[in-house]
């Protein structure tokens, strides 16, 4: 059987490539390597035949494989499906998004208080701590 031996000679060749590359293995001989110039036919080989403009691909429909496919009610399911998904969220956003919201005016208001105090401190308290100074020093009696 041709196709056998082919099959039983490309397995041969694969084999000695691997043994030929593992660590330790003795160095194979030449003619057991396989050859990287054999001819193939043109016959196994693909062919295009059109190009396809990318800017345009024809659109691919199997519109007979669904139709046999979808149930009768499909429409009807969809549309209970989208209702029960609108209402879910519905239901979650009015029960989960107070609590998170508060959390995170929060957490805002806290954290916008703490850089105005900051700021205050490093901009306001010296100015304000200057002109005391500076109101002590001219209502000092000893200073007269």
């Amino acid at each position: 059987m041709p196709e056998t031996e082919e099959a039983d000679r490309l397995i041969s060749q694969a084999d000695a490539l691997l043994q030929r590359h593992r660590p330790g293995a003795p160095a194979a001989e030449a003619d057991d390597l396989p050859m990287l110039t054999e001819v193939v036919e043109d016959e196994d080989m693909p062919v295009l035949t059109s190009a396809v403009d990318p800017a345009h691909p024809e659109p691919v429909t199997h519109t007979a494989a669904v139709a046999e496919t979808v149930p009768p009610d499909f429409v009807e399911q969809l549309i209970e499906l989208d209702a029960i998904i609108h209402r879910r969220v519905d239901d979650w956003l009015n029960n989960e998004l107070p609590a998170v919201l508060s959390a995170q005016i929060d957490a805002a208001k806290t954290r916008i208080r703490d850089e105005i105090h900051a700021h205050v401190r490093t901009t306001l308290l010296s100015d304000i701590s200057q002109e005391i100074s500076e109101l002590l020093d001219a209502n000092d009696p000893r200073s007269r």
